[in-house]
């Protein structure tokens, strides 16, 4: 199996990281953009729900700090079956790329395409109907 994306650890070694490799996947990084996109612009645009998010944003920093802190010795008890998981979910993805090129493409390639695969049935039904209609009438 080849290595997709690598993370090196302590001892030189290069491991793959199923989270990593599904948030650099084309279609889901650029959702991902889009929505980062959208959460800032709409932070500018209504100052009250600026200062909104920004007291979420702190709570959830604040949580997640202590959620690491507290989870950590059980993580590191666990990592052995969080490898094989990791292997298991990384082959399982090499299964999906393979069989789902779509996932290889930005959000607004594959709108664009499946827009216009949706559209072009639509207009030969529609002047289809037309021309029934016409016909009937």
């Amino acid at each position: 199996m080849t290595v997709k994306k690598n993370q090196t650890l302590q001892n030189g070694s290069a491991k793959e990281n199923v989270l990593q490799r599904v948030l650099q996947l084309p279609v889901v990084s650029s959702t991902c953009e889009s929505l980062q996109r959208t959460y800032a612009s709409t932070k500018e645009a209504h100052p009250l729900m600026a200062s909104v998010c920004e007291v979420y944003e702190r709570g959830v920093q604040g949580a997640s700090a202590l959620a690491m802190w507290s989870v950590e010795p059980v993580v590191r008890r666990l990592e052995p079956q969080f490898a094989v998981a990791n292997n298991l979910a990384c082959r399982g993805l090499d299964h999906l790329e393979e069989k789902i090129p779509a996932l290889q493409y930005p959000v607004d390639k594959l709108a664009s395409e499946l827009k216009g695969t949706i559209s072009s049935p639509l207009q030969s039904a529609k002047s289809t109907i037309g021309t029934s209609m016409d016909k009937i009438m």
